[in-house]
């Protein structure tokens, strides 16, 4: 691999993914002050531009001082699926490395990341047509009831989503209607984008001890409920965006719709937006797990001196 000034490496595609409130996007904003680099969102929920408190961006300020790329350009009635994702990173990728700067990935959507590395499963075109019927349909099921259906015709697929990732289930039974073949059997046919061969990849994890993360978490949310989240979900549904919220937002968007609907208390919103971000970052880390990467240890350290450990491995 050729390197550039600093002994740096050509086509370098850094990956600095994790569970959610680990210090990603701070860890990755320092590496950007020290190696020329431009960040890459891979947090499905930090496309959409109508929700903000909820999904921990990075914030704005931040965001003017280094380039990002894929927050806050899509509304929550557009559709950006993970083969979107890819097709952006086909063309912004080769862009970035022409102005001699590092692709940064940051997020913690390891599906995205998998499809980038590992590839993912498109549907034959003669096959597209029918998608958009079956979808609709697939739309008036609960998300419990299209789980057991997956795990019926797809268990090997089942067993890798978790049931309440509606998204991800209706995908997974879309493709078998569609084409006869379990998405898990097409998925072993699946290629790494087109310019990973030329790349230079760095694969790390951010990792904190699991009580420090869960109490982050936890005061976290209480930071964001005093920011005017709830008032953030009141205009959403006042907007008409209720049905969306349901299919795209992050935990607490329907958490707090039913609250302000009546249907729980405060306390009890609070306490079960806590649970359920708390069990997220538990479903991440095991996701993590799995792939092939270097886990980072971030505790009692400053996102800047994590940069520079970084920085140092790609030299």
């Amino acid at each position: 691999m050729k390197k550039g000034p600093d002994n740096i490496k050509e086509n370098l595609f850094l990956i600095i993914a994790g569970p959610t409130g680990t210090g990603k996007s701070s860890i990755a904003a320092e590496l950007c002050r020290i190696l020329p680099g431009e960040i890459i969102n891979a947090d499905s929920r930090q496309f959409y531009k109508d929700i903000n408190i909820g999904t921990a961006k990075p914030p704005e300020p931040l965001i003017k001082q280094i380039p990002h790329h894929l927050y806050s350009f899509i509304t929550l009635k557009e559709n950006f699926t993970v083969f979107d994702y890819r097709q952006y990173l086909e063309k912004i990728i080769p862009d970035i490395w022409s102005r001699k700067k590092a692709a940064i990935i940051v997020g913690g959507s390891g599906f995205y990341i998998r499809a980038i590395l590992k590839g993912i499963f498109e549907f034959p075109e003669e096959k597209k047509p029918l998608q958009k019927d079956i979808r609709k349909m697939l739309a008036d099921k609960d998300t419990e009831n299209l789980y057991r259906e997956l795990k019926r015709f797809d268990p090997d697929l089942a067993e890798k989503i978790h049931p309440n990732d509606r998204v991800r289930i209706t995908r997974g039974l879309e493709v078998w209607m569609i084409t006869g073949t379990p998405m898990s059997e097409w998925q072993k046919q699946a290629k790494p984008a087109s310019f990973i061969p030329r790349a230079s990849v760095k694969y790390w994890v951010i990792n904190l001890p699991r009580d420090i993360l869960y109490n982050r978490l936890d005061l976290r949310t209480e930071a964001m409920l005093g920011s005017g989240w709830l008032e953030e979900v009141k205009i959403l549904i006042n907007s008409g965006l209720k049905h969306y919220l349901k299919e795209k937002a992050p935990i607490g968007y329907m958490e707090l719709c039913n609250f302000i609907e009546g249907k729980t208390s405060w306390d009890e919103t609070v306490e079960t937006i806590k649970r359920k971000t708390r069990n997220y970052a538990r479903q991440q880390i095991t996701w993590f797990k799995k792939e092939d990467a270097e886990w980072i240890d971030v505790l009692n350290r400053h996102p800047s001196e994590v940069a520079v450990q970084l920085k140092n491995s790609i030299t």
